[in-house]
């Protein structure tokens, strides 16, 4: 979570000095030879901090709060390796009796005890490996006499069951779910427990042929399932954030551990090829943030899980596999001491291990994610049939997300041209006009521009959908550069620029382009030489721009040109210019791309006069002002339309193929689907801070890194999928089907080069975000 309330900042800094006091490293060596792992002295300060009260009612003496604050402890929790079953316990526990307390006195008085850390509570309710349907579980509760007797499967996988004072015992009692309290001290004979990698335990509970009394019901019904359903689903969303607080722990001491770490004169973390191994770690922690939080919030803003299944599962399925993969990825980099117990590195690793194997692994999560997915994406084609009723004139951005997604859905499958879906090649104007109008005149061609220029004014949330639904219905990316340059222009432009150029590209009568980069200045953008002398009123530019996206189809260009030879910093002397092409002394020449395709273009300048006026900014200041053009492009690198459009593609050619009757394939398809959903939430955390005005930083380069390899993955899986067909330019056409394969996948090459190459993002965010050090060495 970025930012905290009052109540939030000191349940953060409560559990941070926690770990100055009672350090867990020390804690779990001391606990792990045990036969009951478990401090209840370190238990009781926890209550006493009022970390297991969180979820219980203001009205039983506890704090009120919810799943955030949890959530938030969670984090710090894991952070610290703290042992202790926070998750299980004060999360699934305290929720289950909470749920319940309006309908049961001793759900009350259990919840009561479990905040005031008076007793540890385990709820006993799995029956079977990777069967979380708590429908199908078999235990029963028969009547006998005044109670009951159990009969059916052991409950299994039960957290620290050893250190338990009590269970929670799910059973179906006549047909219903019901909830069942047993004392911890009149089954331990029945109770097996087995140890787990991070020195904790877990046990299974043999209840069949136990006898219950009639005060052991705690209730029974509908609201028992809705109370264990509830508890659990936040017991996976904590536990997700306890798995980013490790991962982020072992960064940490990875990144602190190599730069003090000497050989061959330097520290090890100035050698790039481990710098860019511990930004790969940092891009993991980030992806796994962002899929959590974007799963908290709707959580808050459903209030509760249902209707958010696909984002929980996706949450915890990308933080358990990134703790698992920070945690490998530092115990190497720490060499022979990465495997030496006296280090806290293979304590992250275990307690990864630990924790991702609990309420379904990874494998489990997205498996359930990619069912939960296409029964929402079923739900949602479904919607999309139903008209809706909306008032003449509304305005599309003041819906709600979900009736935006259908009317836009609805309005783009009416209009947008059937024989141009999934294009196989970058589109000009001239290939696209018809839709380019047809947007411009409903007012939908510039989403992110504010409505007083002629936008949409969309939130960042909307912006996203919007990118969705053009990826998912097949659209042609229209030349968007003029889209960008008009956001430069609100920034940094002149009224005079603002009137002329804005209403020209809204229009269609200007097509732009970008003149950054050139033969000897790529990811080195500030070695530019196109040189702009002045002269009165004009500039004289003369030199040469090179990969210039769709320069063949411009009338203009917005580029970096050099005006002064300043010693110092070479950033210094850059200004920002707008140049006509059908100026005099402009000639452009096409660059076929690998598919064999005039995308690029090299442009020459020779003796070409342009007015001062087109100067955007000031003169030798434009490094500046493309600074910031350069941080939001870098949020546009990492926009998820691309990997959308390819994820259609190949969920094309899966059907035609019927790939996802293979579980290795199915396996693989979920990974990808999870991949473009972290980065839609990382990009739409993005893009939230950017509209608020937020200055974005350095590590928007990741959104970047992320995905145009997330890209190439799926461009990759759509060779393998394609099978002998893998090699052919033209549409792969399989059972009516056509995918185009190829296009996707020499398409994908080159976003990762473009914009600064991903080694010179892996390159800034080393230096900027985890300050590693250069190659000097320490004295």
């Amino acid at each position: 979570m970025s930012s905290f309330d009052e109540t939030q900042g000191m349940l953060r800094d409560s559990v941070q000095d926690f770990h100055q006091r009672h350090p867990a490293p020390a804690r779990v060596r001391r606990l792990r030879d045990g036969a009951v792992p478990f401090d209840r002295e370190v238990w009781q300060a926890m209550a006493e901090a009022g970390w297991h009260s969180v979820l219980v009612p203001e009205s039983l003496g506890g704090l009120g709060l919810g799943p955030a604050e949890v959530c938030l402890i969670a984090c710090e929790l894991g952070r610290g390796l703290a042992p202790e079953p926070f998750a299980a316990s004060s999360v699934l526990v305290a929720q289950v009796l909470a749920a319940l307390a309006p309908v049961s006195d001793r759900a009350r008085d259990l919840l009561q005890a479990v905040g005031q850390g008076h007793q540890l509570l385990a709820l006993a309710w799995q029956e079977q490996v990777n069967n979380f349907d708590f429908d199908s579980l078999e235990l029963e509760a028969l009547p006998v006499g005044p109670g009951w007797v159990l009969q059916g499967p052991d409950k299994r996988f039960i957290p620290l069951a050893s250190a338990a004072d009590g269970f929670l015992i799910q059973a179906r009692l006549a047909g219903q779910a019901a909830l069942f309290w047993l004392d911890a001290a009149s089954c331990r004979e029945r109770l097996h427990n087995a140890r787990t990698v991070d020195g904790l335990n877990f046990g299974d509970l043999k209840l069949a042929g136990l006898s219950l009394s009639a005060d052991a019901l705690i209730a029974v019904g509908e609201p028992v399932r809705l109370a264990l359903t509830q508890g659990v689903e936040l017991a996976r969303l904590s536990s997700a954030f306890e798995l980013v607080g490790v991962a982020e722990r072992a960064l940490h001491d990875t990144v602190a551990y190599t730069s003090q770490r000497i050989q061959f004169g330097k520290p090890i973390a100035s050698f790039q090829v481990l710098q860019h191994r511990m930004v790969d770690m940092w891009i993991q922690c980030q992806l796994a943030r962002a899929s959590a939080q974007y799963a908290l919030l709707d959580w808050l803003k459903l209030g509760g899980p249902e209707g958010c299944v696909p984002s929980l599962r996706a949450a915890r399925a990308r933080a358990a596999g990134a703790a698992l993969a920070v945690g490998k990825a530092a115990i190497h980099l720490h060499g022979g001491m990465g495997i030496a117990d006296e280090t806290d590195i293979g304590l992250c690793l275990k307690r990864a291990l630990a924790l991702s194997a609990w309420l379904g692994n990874p494998l489990w999560q997205r498996g359930a994610f990619l069912q939960a997915q296409r029964q929402a994406s079923r739900e949602s084609a479904e919607a999309d049939q139903a008209p809706l009723d909306l008032v003449p004139g509304a305005d599309i951005a003041d819906l709600p997300d979900e009736s935006f997604r259908r009317v836009l859905a609805q309005w783009i499958a009416a209009h947008y041209p059937p024989e141009k879906r999934f294009m196989k090649k970058r589109a000009y104007y001239a290939d696209i006009s018809d839709w380019y109008q047809a947007l411009s005149r409903q007012g939908w061609l510039a989403p992110s521009w504010p409505k007083e220029f002629g936008g949409m004014g969309l939130s960042p949330t909307q912006q996203v959908i919007y990118a969705e639904e053009m990826a998912r219905h097949g659209c042609a990316r229209i030349p968007d550069h003029g889209l960008a340059l008009g956001k430069l222009l609100m920034m940094h432009g002149t009224p005079e620029q603002i009137r002329y150029h804005l209403p020209r590209v809204l229009s269609g009568e200007t097509m732009w382009c970008q003149g950054y980069s050139e033969p000897n200045a790529g990811s080195d953008l500030a070695s530019l030489r196109t040189r702009a002398d002045r002269e009165g009123d004009q500039l004289v530019v003369n030199g040469q721009k090179i990969w210039t996206t769709l320069g063949p189809g411009a009338d203009w260009m917005f580029a970096l040109v050099r005006t002064s030879k300043v010693d110092g910093a070479k950033q210094r002397g850059i200004t920002f210019l707008l140049i006509d092409l059908r100026s005099p002394g402009v000639r452009v020449r096409p660059i076929v791309n690998l598919k064999g395709e005039g995308e690029f273009s090299e442009v020459f300048f020779d003796n070409v006069r342009v007015p001062v006026s087109n100067v955007v900014g000031q003169i030798d200041d434009g490094w500046n002002v493309a600074n910031s053009f350069l941080r939001e492009e870098r949020i546009f690198f990492g926009t998820p339309r691309q990997c959308e459009g390819a994820l259609a593609q190949l969920d094309r050619l899966s059907q035609a193929t019927q790939a996802l009757a293979h579980a290795d394939f199915r396996d693989r398809y979920a990974q990808l689907l999870l991949d473009v959903r972290d980065l839609k939430a990382a990009f739409e955390l993005y893009m939230g801070r950017l509209r608020s005005g937020e200055e974005l930083g350095p590590d928007v380069s990741y959104l970047k890194v992320w995905g145009t390899e997330t890209y190439q993955r799926i461009a990759d899986e759509l060779v393998q999928l394609a099978a002998d067909h893998g090699a052919q330019m033209d549409d792969v056409t399989i059972g009516g089907i056509a995918t185009d394969v190829m296009g996707q996948y020499l398409d994908s090459r080159m976003p990762a080069i473009f914009g600064g190459s991903n080694e010179i993002q892996r390159n800034i965010l080393a230096k900027l975000i985890l300050n590693l050090p250069s190659g000097t060495a320490k004295s």
